[in-house]
Formats: C-alpha cells, sequence, structure tokens
C-alpha cells in the first residue's frame, strides 16, 4: 500500500456496518519509523505546559534540526533529557527537506555516544 503512494490500512470490525466519519469499528495501521537524535536544547513549555518542557530542539547525525514536543510523561517533562543526551524517536516519513514528520519522544538511549 505504501509503495503506491497509500499512508497506510482502514481496519474494520468484521461484523460492523459500514458507517461516514470515525468510530470505534476502525483503526487506521500505518507504518512508524525511528531514529536517534541528539539533544541540543529544550523549549519552555505554554499553556499546560508552562514551567515545564515544551519541546526538545534535535539534530540528526545528518545535520538536520527539528523539533520534538510530545510522547513525554508528566515526569519528563518535569525532567527532561538534558542537553548533549541521545534519543531514540517516533516518526511517520521525512519531509523533502528530510525533516521528520510528527516526531514523538520514545526513550533516552544512554547506550548510544553521538560522534560529533
Amino acid at each position: 500500500v505504501e509503495d503506491q503512494g497509500g499512508e497506510g490500512l482502514m481496519l474494520r470490525h468484521p461484523t460492523a456496518p459500514h458507517r461516514g466519519g470515525r468510530s470505534a469499528d476502525l483503526l487506521k495501521v500505518k507504518s512508524a519509523r525511528d531514529d536517534e537524535a541528539l539533544v541540543i536544547g529544550h523549549e519552555a513549555g505554554k499553556g499546560k505546559h508552562a514551567g515545564r518542557l515544551g519541546a526538545l530542539l534535535c539534530r540528526l547525525r545528518s545535520g538536520v534540526t527539528f523539533k520534538v514536543g510530545t510522547g513525554f510523561s508528566n515526569a519528563q517533562r518535569e525532567s527532561p533529557p538534558p542537553v548533549g543526551a541521545v534519543i531514540t524517536f517516533r516518526y511517520f516519513e521525512l519531509t523533502q527537506a528530510h525533516v521528520p514528520r510528527f516526531p514523538a519522544f520514545h526513550r533516552i538511549r544512554p547506550d548510544v555516544q553521538w560522534d560529533v
């Protein structure tokens, strides 16, 4: 499906009738990728995250910089990964500029060394 330009598959419960719009009877399944990035900064949170982490500023090995602002627990927002840490993040695809689309924090990688 993805090789033909599709985003993923929609799976419907076998006994559910067809309905337009969103439904608990439908599940969208699409691939996710992951990669590692170096934390190069922190962006302050706004709104409900004021006074805590809003997003991590990150750099890929290719030099591309981007922000990761979702996937964190409240505890991780209170005590975010430090600058210099390596993280694993998940994303759906790369943009034409090779920036991860919809990156989400997954974990800190203390076992990975970043060669600057």
